[in-house]
């Protein structure tokens, strides 16, 4: 190490402009990287503290406080609304909203398929089917209740073919 060191004493000493301008580029070298590494730094506050102001102005800290009691509102808001949205969810199943319309002539001598079979069906299958008879003397309404795509009552083709047209392909049998 000691040879080391010496021959680079003899070396300046013998070169002394070279050695002189070697050091002057090292310090420029190592000024231009600290003025970088500060500009960087400054940048990197400037991002930090606007971060930190928070939206109003006011710490993050407080920000992220006032979030947090907030959250158990926001909860209970969000519970209520899942509570509304399963009673709506409940009471649209049992709503009238499947349709199934057939027309039909009723009688031989009657054309124009002014007769027709109507079924207003919830979700199960459950509600009402219309029947209207048209004759050229007078038109007969029928109503017969329908639980799970049957009645009680005696239905016609007609009133049966209402039904299946009401119910979704996945609930026919």
């Amino acid at each position: 190490m000691n040879g080391l060191l010496g021959g680079l004493v003899r070396w300046v000493e013998t070169q002394p402009g070279v050695a002189l301008l070697s050091l002057l580029l090292a310090n420029t070298l190592i000024l231009i990287l600290a003025v970088i590494s500060l500009a960087k730094i400054q940048k990197l506050n400037r991002r930090q503290t606007l971060m930190l102001r928070g939206v109003d102005g006011g710490s993050l800290e407080n920000l992220l406080l006032d979030y947090s009691q907030q959250v158990p509102s926001f909860k209970g808001g969000l519970d209520r609304a899942l509570t509304t949205s399963q009673a709506n969810e409940a009471a649209l199943r049992q709503t009238l909203r499947r349709v199934g319309l057939y027309r039909y002539d009723a009688f031989a001598n009657v054309g124009g398929m002014q007769s027709f079979s109507l079924a207003l069906l919830d979700e199960a299958a459950n509600g009402i089917v219309l029947t209207g008879l048209y004759s050229r003397q007078d038109m007969r309404v029928y109503a017969k209740p329908v639980i799970k795509g049957s009645s009680d009552i005696a239905l016609t083709l007609e009133e049966q073919r209402a039904i299946s047209e009401a119910r979704l392909p996945a609930e026919q049998e």
